[in-house]
């Protein structure tokens, strides 16, 4: 848990730029960081989190949901891990100690001393829900009580993942209130890198994260916890206040240089140099699978219907999307030139400007997405289709269908109207509702969010998609959870439970009914 207590150097953001926001880490018991006020340390907080969902939870959901492929002509067998099914404790370690790090540096700012620090709290609580959500989505059991200590706890115990779920509501109704019973003292949030400091945004954010957290819990038929969701689910009706615009995060990206340029951008498209040299600007293009739906391939199960987002979510080859099956192997003597694969696509990257340094430029600054405003409306479309809240499913569907056009900056043209006649993409040819809301999440959110979609595929077996071929998967299915890092074994040994990649594919966090 070495990692889980460190805390972000911010403490140069009151003598220079928001830019700064994009630190490095340094020890959290040194005299100089706990001192440091909630100002300066929730932007940096913010951004180091969402790194973390931009690059390594993106990836894992965009691969594992068979929306992404690798790049067969330029790479032997790449992405080998993820087609195998076949996780260890290596494998996106980087996202529990990268969560566990910045939830850390969110309950210092909860556990501040200073006075007038409330909307710095809430938004911290808030942030806290957020992240430590996907720790228990993806990983289970984790440590939450006795977290967060620094020196003074080590190897701290695990908590069931089902109470850290209701823990992480209550830590949302905290937020809320706060919001709603401001002090008339309460200190500004001037270095909120979200929202500017416009509580209600955190107010609706708050809501659309608990509304998240009580569908995961959807397929639990127990009494008590049926009891437990009507209740919150009436609660949330009452307030009917959720996102209502994508909730966008920029502490001041720029090409100044790699540390300090949008993630996904610097990660998967290109660095602040201009280079192509770092292996993940060409290691990633689209599934097979993902591209025949974009483009509508005859025989798919999108036939016909060409969908209008597949120029800004990749780049065109010969007019199409061209992929790669997951687990293919290329053939000798084809290479990028023989057999070119799209790239991200405009959408995804803002690419844009007439030479490298002014395309690198406009990726570098692109804000990164926390949640899109299709995925607060695809949420709610789900539970008002299931009963937990009032209102009229098909509209919501269809409002996140148009964020996601919005977003992503094309032109819907006449797509509603043609894919309403396709089964499990268009609402009126579905017989299964909650199928058609989770594919249209997933196109939606591919690239983007990915991790949601894996976890959605996790709970629900939606979006449908094909598995890895030749012989990849050398697991039966895809897993339901990751398996807790080596540095957790090695540091909080007595505490952490031991899993092996055979369980892994059986066993999922609390709300996983096969």
């Amino acid at each position: 848990m070495k990692k889980i207590f460190l805390i972000l150097a911010v403490a140069a953001v009151s003598l220079t730029s928001c830019s700064d926001y994009l630190a490095d880490n340094t020890n959290v018991n040194s005299p100089l960081e706990s001192s440091l006020p909630p100002r300066l340390i929730l932007p940096g907080a913010q951004a180091q989190a969402f790194r973390t969902q931009a690059i390594n939870m993106n990836r894992l959901g965009s691969i594992m949901t068979n929306a992404w492929g690798g790049n067969i002509y330029q790479f032997t067998n790449p992405l080998q891990v993820e087609y195998s099914y076949n996780f260890d404790n290596n494998t996106y370690a980087a996202v529990w100690d990268g969560l566990y790090r910045s939830v850390g540096n969110f309950q210092k700012i909860i556990d501040t001393p200073l006075e007038n620090q409330g909307n710095f709290i809430a938004i911290s609580k808030i942030m806290k829900a957020h992240y430590m959500q996907y720790i228990v989505d993806l990983y289970g059991d984790s440590p939450y009580f006795e977290a967060f200590k620094g020196q003074q706890n080590l190897t701290p115990a695990y908590t069931d993942d089902a109470v850290i779920y209701k823990e992480l509501i209550k830590e949302l109704e905290e937020a809320r209130a706060l919001i709603q019973n401001p002090s008339a003292t309460a200190e500004g949030v001037a270095t909120d890198v979200v929202f500017s400091g416009n509580m209600s945004k955190w107010l609706q954010l708050a809501n659309t994260i608990e509304l998240r957290i009580l569908l995961r819990q959807s397929k639990l038929t127990d009494a008590a916890t049926v009891t437990y969701l009507n209740t919150k689910y009436a609660e949330l009706q009452s307030l009917n206040n959720f996102v209502t615009s994508d909730v966008l995060i920029n502490p001041g990206y720029s090409s100044s240089n790699n540390d300090k340029q949008n993630p996904f951008f610097g990660s998967f498209v290109r660095d602040a140099a201009g280079s192509t040299t770092n292996t993940t600007n060409t290691l990633f293009t689209s599934s097979k699978h993902f591209a025949d739906v974009l483009n509508g391939e005859a025989g798919g199960p999108t036939a016909g219907v060409i969908d209008p987002r597949r120029s800004r979510l990749w780049t065109l080859i010969g007019g199409k999307v061209v992929g790669t099956d997951q687990g293919q192997k290329p053939v000798p003597g084809q290479n990028n030139s023989t057999n070119p694969t799209s790239r991200f696509g405009l959408g995804l990257t803002n690419y844009v400007g007439a030479n490298t340094a002014e395309r690198t430029a406009a990726g570098s600054a692109k804000s990164g997405v926390i949640m899109l405003l299709s995925e607060s409306k695809f949420l709610q479309a789900e539970a008002v289709e299931r009963g937990f809240l009032t209102g009229t499913a098909q509209t919501l569907f269809n409002e996140g269908v148009q964020a996601s056009f919005t977003y992503l900056g094309a032109t819907i043209g006449t797509y509603t109207t043609q894919i309403e006649s396709v089964p499990n993409f268009g609402w009126a040819a579905s017989t299964d509702k909650i199928r058609v809301i989770l594919t249209q999440k997933w196109i939606a959110l591919s690239g983007i969010h990915g991790v949601e979609n894996y976890i959605n595929y996790t709970r629900t077996g939606f979006p449908v998609i094909p598995g890895s071929i030749n012989g990849f998967n050398l697991q039966p299915t895809r897993p339901k959870r990751l398996i807790y890092p080596l540095s957790e074994y090695n540091a909080n040994s007595g505490n952490v439970p031991i899993l092996t990649s055979a369980q892994v594919t059986t066993q999922g966090p609390f709300w996983y009914v096969p």
